[in-house]
């Protein structure tokens, strides 16, 4: 294995650093809304306020595919621009949050918290690239900052949980708002980048097989994963648990997110993405048919743990085949264009429990149903060339 530069081991140290804050920031953030959205009202009006709120995700991706990702696509360092940007604006919104959460002003200002978020998402995936040498090291340069970005959340999720109790939502939005000032430290450190080379069109990269169906399976997996969220989330309440009860569980959900990214570059040694992702399905098909047949707090842990580790996997494949396949010149676009699929098919997963009372056990069956589906459209859809590659071990990494 090629020893990495200890030049570019501190320049990709500085990048997980202003990755890790903003990770941070933004579980700050969630925590200080879940109570107002979700745990302080009836169930009936969670409902309706996160329906609100998964309209209101949505609205991000109306600028960022046709507007920031071409944006930083077109100016040299924009992308860099586009994470110190984020930083300033997301700690400036959660000061103007503090004193707003009563109030309508509320709704704008996460939508403001959102397009920040994700524009910082396209950045951060398009600048991997040229700070990894080696295209087939890009699998573990995901995985690390993956891994240090759910430890990042963790890590900051007990204080303000402790801050929520003892305080209240304002005072975490304060400590979300120092997060991002500790991320816009790292971020001015990141390195000028050089210009961008010219690439393909938009259009005729869309249309690579490998990629776009990586896309479709990835939007798949997404919508499930933001189904089975809320599928369990309501089931919980309506089982009486407590919020602290959800709140494990959604620990556990980040936990798998971190453990996905540890086996991620163990699995990519014995085989590709593709292998990576069809593990990835069959196991969550498999965890959610034994969770539906007997639901409780514990087996919704581990369900947690399992979409989490799902998700991670299938992610962190996806974005190291458009890492080596995409061109420099239209990275940004082309991850803009994709995180917008992946928001609708997470709103669209997610919509179904709000809108519907599904009950757990027939929720738990289809979700299962579904895994098994998209599992085997995928190993169709990569061709017999594809299914292949599967059980073919990759080339060391050199």
């Amino acid at each position: 294995m090629t020893r990495v530069p200890r030049s570019d081991q501190v320049v990709f140290a500085r990048f997980v650093g202003a990755h890790v804050s903003g990770v941070a920031g933004d579980t700050l953030v969630a925590i200080a809304l879940s109570g107002t959205l979700f745990f302080n009202v009836s169930i009936d009006q969670a409902r309706s306020k996160i329906g609100l709120y998964l309209l209101l995700t949505m609205a991000p991706f109306a600028l960022l595919s046709p507007v920031i990702g071409p944006f930083m696509d077109r100016h040299t360092g924009s992308r860099r621009l586009a994470v110190i940007a984020s930083m300033i604006g997301r700690a400036a919104v959660c000061i103007a949050m503090a004193s707003t959460l009563d109030t309508l002003l509320l709704y704008p200002l996460a939508f403001a918290v959102l397009v920040m978020g994700r524009a910082q998402s396209v950045a951060r995936a398009a600048l991997v690239p040229s700070l990894v040498d080696n295209p087939k090291r890009l699998v573990f340069a995901n995985a690390r900052l993956a891994k240090a970005a759910v430890a990042g959340g963790a890590i900051v999720a007990m204080p303000g949980i402790v801050v929520l109790k003892l305080g209240n939502e304002s005072a975490v939005l304060v400590l979300a708002a120092m997060m991002y000032g500790l991320g816009l430290i790292a971020s001015f450190a990141l390195p000028r980048p050089p210009p961008d080379r010219p690439g393909l069109g938009i259009e005729p990269l869309m249309h690579l097989g490998k990629i776009r169906h990586a896309a479709e399976v990835q939007t798949l997996v997404r919508g499930l994963n933001g189904y089975l969220l809320f599928l369990l989330a309501f089931g919980l309440r309506g089982a009486g648990i407590s919020d602290a009860g959800f709140a494990f569980v959604l620990g556990f959900a980040g936990l798998g997110g971190f453990a996905g990214a540890v086996i991620v570059p163990k699995l990519r040694r014995s085989g590709n993405e593709e292998w990576i992702t069809a593990t990835a399905l069959f196991l969550g098909g498999g965890v959610s048919l034994i969770a539906g047949r007997s639901f409780g707090l514990d087996l919704a842990m581990v369900l947690a743990f399992t979409v989490g580790i799902v998700g991670s996997a299938t992610r962190l494949a996806f974005d190291s085949i458009v890492q080596r396949e995409a061109p420099e010149a239209v990275r940004g676009r082309v991850f803009a264009r994709f995180e917008t699929l992946f928001q609708i098919g997470w709103v669209v997963g997610a919509a179904l429990p709000v809108a519907f009372k599904i009950p757990i056990a027939g929720g738990l069956v289809a979700s299962t149903a579904v895994y098994a589906a998209v599992a085997l459209w995928f190993l169709a859809g990569i061709g017999q060339t594809g299914r292949a590659r599967i059980v073919q071990r990759p080339d060391d990494l050199r």
